[in-house]
């Protein structure tokens, strides 16, 4: 048999038909796409009628005391989209996605945009009738599913209200510096089919904001919400599509007042911020996974217990925890022994570490609540805290030290996660001090299926 190559002289890829040739080049970045359609005519009439755009020109800077060079290069950039847009023939559009000016630090935000680094001039000078242009474009579009716009200017105007306004819009990702006083204004959104909406680096103007938007979002299924909330003395979300909801702020030494949260079907839940005053959040009886990261505390303990504390009974039907290091300091106190919930769904619990936790109260009693623990996580490890200073052994006075000690020694009443499911421990690293071992020892002889 001839097992020698033939050559083929057929060209295969222009004999597809147009619409996949639509299809394929859809699926490129569009500066590739635009290398391609110069091959053939063929191809060069498909390009004209993808049905996704995707312009990225992020990875440059545009720091014009450093590096001149760069500017040009957005000038290209610009250019380069204009030619794009003013050649598209097609009526459809299914998504449309444009990144520019470099990463905007979330905490070096503040109600006006200080910029790290150089300065706001690290960013490109972009008009504004022309990003309006570019915007209105693609809401000029049928069929329009997927917006993704991170756009990082050198002087913010406002962002265009029509975006709030897309009616078969599934998909809203917003990562930018522009403005949203006038977004911000509105009274209502239209927006029936949105199921996942991103927003990030936004100065969020009122604390309304996101309540009144959540109310126009019937359909929402994801919200992530990366941004610096100018006031933050009352805010609400509320939705009874939500499926995972992600918050994370930084306010610098700021906290908010009130937090209601009401995401009854919330599935995944992230949540990243100085504490509250106050939560009110009803129980999520469909929570699978759970993240809580609390950074500075209030004014009074109990007040920082009580406020951690309606965290934790909020995410009580839970199947993943992951609870940080401020988290578990708070509520190691002798009160949680009788305010923790019981975490009857509980399968993998991650705690931080921190040098001045009392392991003989906070430790036992996660494992007392947790019936069906199967995994016990320490993502950061046993490692000195830069936080507290050392006293004793560890960073726990002497006394209670060795009152821990005795725990660890003397045979307790044990936890039935460890009797029948707890079959996985994981440290991350350890800095091998005595208590560190006594508490590594411990476990090990409580966990009979490890």
């Amino acid at each position: 048999m001839d097992f020698s190559l033939k050559k083929c002289n057929r060209d295969r890829l222009n004999a597809l038909p147009d619409e996949l040739i639509c299809q394929i080049l859809s699926l490129l970045p569009t500066k590739d796409a635009a290398v391609a359609s110069l091959s053939s005519r063929k191809m060069g009439s498909a390009f004209t009628h993808m049905t996704a755009l995707d312009f990225d020109d992020s990875p440059i800077s545009y720091c014009a005391s450093n590096h001149p060079l760069f500017v040009d290069c957005f000038q290209l950039f610009k250019t380069f989209v204009n030619n794009v847009l003013q050649a598209f023939k097609s009526p459809h559009l299914s998504s449309f996605r444009i990144g520019f000016g470099g990463d905007l630090n979330i905490s070096q935000l503040h109600f006006h945009y200080s910029f790290s680094g150089c300065g706001a001039a690290c960013f490109p000078d972009v008009e504004s009738t022309l990003l309006n242009a570019w915007i209105g474009f693609l809401l000029n579009r049928d069929g329009l599913r997927e917006i993704d716009l991170r756009i990082h200017v050198r002087i913010p105007e406002e962002l265009p209200s029509a975006l709030f306004a897309c009616q078969t819009l599934e998909v809203l990702k917003l990562d930018t510096n522009l403005d949203f006083e006038l977004i911000s204004s509105m009274t209502s959104f239209l927006l029936p089919n949105l199921k996942v909406l991103q927003l990030r680096s936004i100065l969020i103007p009122d604390d309304d904001f996101v309540s009144r938007l959540l109310s126009s979002c019937p359909s929402l299924e994801e919200l992530y919400i990366n941004c610096w909330w100018k006031y933050g003395n009352s805010v609400t979300i509320s939705s009874p599509s939500l499926q995972e909801l992600t918050l994370i702020f930084n306010r610098g030494d700021e906290y908010s007042g009130i937090w209601t949260i009401d995401t009854p079907n919330l599935q995944r839940f992230k949540y990243g911020d100085n504490l509250a005053l106050r939560y009110s959040i009803p129980s999520m009886r469909d929570l699978v996974e759970a993240s809580i990261h609390v950074s500075d505390c209030l004014d009074t303990p109990d007040q920082s217990f009580d406020s951690v504390l309606s965290l934790v009974r909020a995410v009580s039907n839970v199947q993943r925890l992951n609870l940080s290091v401020s988290c578990v300091e708070v509520l190691d106190r002798e009160e949680m022994k009788n305010e923790l919930p019981v975490f009857h769904n509980l399968r993998l619990m991650k705690l931080g570490h921190g040098g001045a936790c009392k392991w003989d109260i906070v430790l036992l009693e996660f494992l007392k609540r947790s019936p069906l623990l199967e995994t016990l996580g320490f993502p950061l490890g046993f490692v000195p805290s830069p936080v507290f200073i050392p006293l004793g052994d560890g960073y726990v006075d002497d006394s209670h030290a060795e009152l821990e000690r005795q725990v660890f020694r003397t045979n307790q009443e044990m936890p039935p996660c460890c009797k029948f499911y707890l079959k996985r421990i994981y440290i991350k690293r350890c800095w091998g001090t005595e208590r560190k071992v006594e508490l590594i020892g411990f476990l090990l002889k409580i966990a009979l299926v490890l």
